[in-house]
């Protein structure tokens, strides 16, 4: 029995995803997991929400690099929202933030992401 839960809403077009804790490889392999079906699902949009996350460690990092690539490879948008300054910090050392816009609020993010066309 699985005690970890990750949180997700449907915003428009948008799957949001609420990581709370701390990110390592039992949470992260959660976040991938839920990331993965909505992608089989065929979503193509997606919203991390890192409000309640306090650290990530580097499995953690591995993870996200691996949600990062699978999105890019179905031509899919990611961004995130609500990073601490140190995890902002470790995104911008470890090349992610090259590759996901950043954003304050998750307001803020769900409009750049935008409606379907």
């Amino acid at each position: 029995m699985s005690y970890l839960t990750v949180r997700t809403r449907k915003a428009e077009d948008a799957l949001v995803v609420y990581i709370d804790g701390y990110l390592n490889s039992l949470m992260g392999e959660e976040v991938e997991r839920v990331v993965q079906e909505a992608l089989d699902a065929g979503g193509k949009k997606f919203l991390l929400n890192f409000e309640g996350t306090r650290l990530i460690n580097s499995i953690g990092i591995s993870i996200i690099i691996d949600i990062v690539e699978k999105i890019m490879e179905r031509n899919g948008m990611l961004v995130f929202c609500a990073l601490s300054r140190i995890n902002r910090e470790l995104f911008q050392m470890t090349g992610v933030a090259r590759y996901v816009n950043v954003f304050e609020r998750e307001e803020e993010a769900l409009g750049h992401i935008g409606p379907s066309d």
